[in-house]
């Protein structure tokens, strides 16, 4: 069953392989429309690299281990009680996390409590305005 599982990237890298071969042979042309990547393929290799690339893109979703067993994990040692003397151990903090994701101008953001969101959304709006400001400093030449 491990090796179906790489027939997926294995047939998406066969892909970009033979995608880039178009792209040498003049066979296919890269554009962007707003903010999505186009491929126009008019020859052989770069049409079979495109469907190459999308039946290996399906086929690691649907070779994708789903509802797989876990590994079983070895019990752990009987933590001893503690002596009247020693005080019992601070739990750890808990970790708190978050992020800016920019799709195109837009971001996105996400954060595992309140306090470390609204941190994010002032990141991304930051970062907004940074991406604004050099845009039109880029545009008018300054």
């Amino acid at each position: 069953m491990r090796l179906a599982r790489l027939a997926g990237p294995a047939l998406f890298l066969a892909g970009v392989a033979l995608l880039a071969v178009g792209f040498l042979e003049n066979e296919a042309t890269l554009s962007l429309f707003v903010i999505f990547p186009v491929i126009t393929a008019t020859g052989v290799w770069s049409i079979v690299g495109v469907l190459l690339m999308i039946a290996g893109f399906f086929l690691v979703f649907l070779t994708w281990p789903v509802g797989a067993e876990p590994r079983p994990v070895p019990p752990s040692p009987v933590a001893t009680p503690p002596s009247q003397g020693e005080a019992p151990a601070a739990p750890a903090p808990a970790r708190r996390w978050g992020g800016v994701v920019f799709l195109g101008p837009v971001p996105l953001v996400f954060g595992s409590d309140p306090k470390v969101t609204r941190w994010m959304l002032l990141l991304g709006a930051l970062l907004f305005v940074a991406l604004l400001v050099l845009t039109v400093i880029s545009i008018r030449g300054i």
